[in-house]
């Protein structure tokens, strides 16, 4: 019987990959590129973990799941707040392999806490708040994985900072194989038709050393790269024998997929798009005491960045985890820093959430306190905000903003009216949206730091093993395409309100696609086609109308 396990390799991308698994560095993948099907997937926009994770696993774009970013608006507020799974609508793909009567294990997915009853095991991944004690379904898992696995670890708290590379990298390497060793026990322990582990490490290493690989990025030392010049590849090489292991465990009737949620490349400039906004008199702050003294530290460089620099430079960047905002450090930033809290709604006309560039309007009847009237003043304030965008300039004097959209462009489905109303890709993606914070420096552009690599919208898939031909690479591939093909390998239908297609090309067995559900051990008919096939082509044209 048919098996799928699909690994994540967060952040993974085939600039890394491709040419280290060429010069035989990454045997596994070589192995899998050579005998399978392989190529760049398209990503969400934004190409950003909680929003690509999701379109992954409900096949849809991010207007008809519904999550855009890390964080969202919360109802009848402007407070911010950390999205979960709660948040997203439509099914997940081992929902709908679960009600085929199918068994599921599904580890360290983005965007799957709190655990929700899953049909088989589920352990939760990046966005589980720290010292979570329920991240598990059922939740006696978890006790059952300390008791024979020992430590698992959802996401590691260490970040990258000067002095501590090794203490990093063998933070990844642990966390990377104790999760490994908690799959082989579940897997071998419990009936599984559909199976998937992800890795956060490849992005984690890539945020923290691409300035040690790469001699050209601004943050190249040339001392700490003779030590971690080769820290990310040892990551994705350790990986690789991760992947081996996990590959000895499967039969020949089971298709292995990895696959990313967005790819990775240099990080060059921090953008605040709020602070722009402020400076186009588009965002306004309150005359309040309070709010007064904030902005006089904030225009003085008392900023979250500032802060942020300074644990860097004496070694205690791990300390950023306690402030972040998605892991309960909020409000102490608020307290001390410029917020949203210190915005003067009633004459603010726009804002921006997130990293990679979202502008939302200050619409009246959606937002609490909002001033732009739908209709001729919204698109005014849209088409103002676009042309401002558009005059932004990088160091260099060349267009920052590379691709912009209105929401309704490039999105549809149930969520439109919440998506963020403009969407923006800066050039290359080279320069970031800064999202951790809303006025995290007291610049519009400033050089990065603190991390030195950023998402691209290639990730990458390579799949190998059952139902794949060796089709080499393959175009076109997105992001919102594998839950379909998983659906399709296991000889389950598509729902028709995915957003994504089969991947055909890289069947072994293309015609089946042609009609969805499986072709093997069925009989056909004398033009080639099964009665099933036959009665499914005929529904399908009288529900178009075309015959009766």
């Amino acid at each position: 019987m048919r098996r799928v396990f699909v690994i994540g390799l967060d952040g993974g991308t085939f600039d890394l990959i491709r040419p280290w698994a060429e010069q035989g560095k990454l045997p596994t993948f070589r192995k899998m590129m050579d005998s399978g099907a392989w190529g760049n997937l398209t990503s969400t926009v934004p190409p950003v973990t909680a929003s690509a994770w999701s379109s992954f696993m409900t096949g849809k774009n991010p207007a008809a799941h519904g999550l855009f970013d890390f964080m969202q608006r919360r109802n009848g507020s402007y407070d911010l707040a950390p999205v979960s799974a709660l948040d997203r609508d439509g099914k997940s793909v081992w929902d709908l392999i679960g009600e085929a009567g199918k068994r599921v294990i599904v580890m360290n997915v983005p965007v799957t806490w709190p655990p929700q009853p899953t049909p088989g095991l589920l352990v939760t991944g990046m966005l589980t708040p720290r010292g979570a004690i329920e991240y598990t379904y059922p939740p006696e898992l978890a006790v059952e994985l300390r008791e024979h696995v020992g430590d698992y670890v959802i996401y590691s708290d260490e970040v990258y900072s000067k002095g501590r590379g090794d203490v990093f990298l063998n933070a990844l390497t642990y966390s990377a194989d104790q999760r490994t060793k908690a799959a082989e026990y579940l897997m071998q322990k419990y009936p599984w038709d559909f199976g998937m582990l992800v890795f956060p490490e490849t992005d984690t290493v890539s945020h923290g050393l691409w300035s040690c690989f790469d001699p050209s990025h601004h943050q190249h030392d040339s001392s700490e790269a003779a030590k971690l010049g080769d820290g990310i590849l040892s990551i994705y090489k350790h990986i690789d024998g991760l992947i081996a292991r996990l590959m000895s465990h499967l039969d020949d009737e089971t298709t292995v997929m990895l696959m990313s949620d967005h790819g990775h490349g240099p990080v060059r400039n921090f953008l605040y798009v709020n602070n722009y906004l402020a400076q186009l008199g588009l965002l306004t702050f309150k005359p309040s005491p309070s709010t007064r003294v904030k902005r006089f530290a904030f225009s003085a460089g008392i900023t979250p960045r500032r802060v942020y620099g300074i644990l860097l430079t004496l070694g205690l960047g791990k300390l950023r985890r306690t402030l972040d905002k998605r892991r309960g450090g909020r409000g102490l930033l608020k307290r001390f820093f410029l917020s949203f809290g210190d915005v003067d709604w009633t004459r603010t006309r726009a804002y921006s959430i997130g990293y990679i560039g979202e502008v939302h309007i200050n619409l009246r009847g959606r937002e609490p306190q909002g001033i732009v009237e739908p209709g001729a003043e919204y698109e005014r304030t849209r088409d103002e905000v676009i042309a401002a965008l558009k005059r932004l300039t990088l160091p260099d004097g060349s267009p920052l903003v590379e691709q912009i959209w209105k929401k309704e462009e490039i999105y549809h489905g149930a969520h439109l009216a919440e998506a963020p109303d403009i969407l923006f890709l800066p050039k290359g993606l080279e320069t970031i949206a800064f999202g951790d914070f809303e006025f995290g420096s007291n610049k519009v552009l400033e050089p990065s730091y603190g991390v030195s690599s950023s998402h691209r919208m290639n990730g990458m898939v390579l799949a190998s093993g059952a139902g794949i031909r060796p089709a080499g690479v393959i175009d076109g591939a997105r992001l919102i395409d594998l839950a379909p093909t998983i659906l399709h390998l296991l000889g389950l239908p598509v729902p028709p309100d995915m957003d994504g297609r089969v991947l055909s090309e890289i069947m072994t067995d293309a015609r089946a696609v042609e009609f969805g559900g499986s072709a093997e051990g069925r009989a056909t008919s004398s033009d080639g086609y099964t009665a099933e096939e036959e009665a499914e082509v005929i529904a399908r044209l009288q529900d178009l109308g075309y015959i009766s």
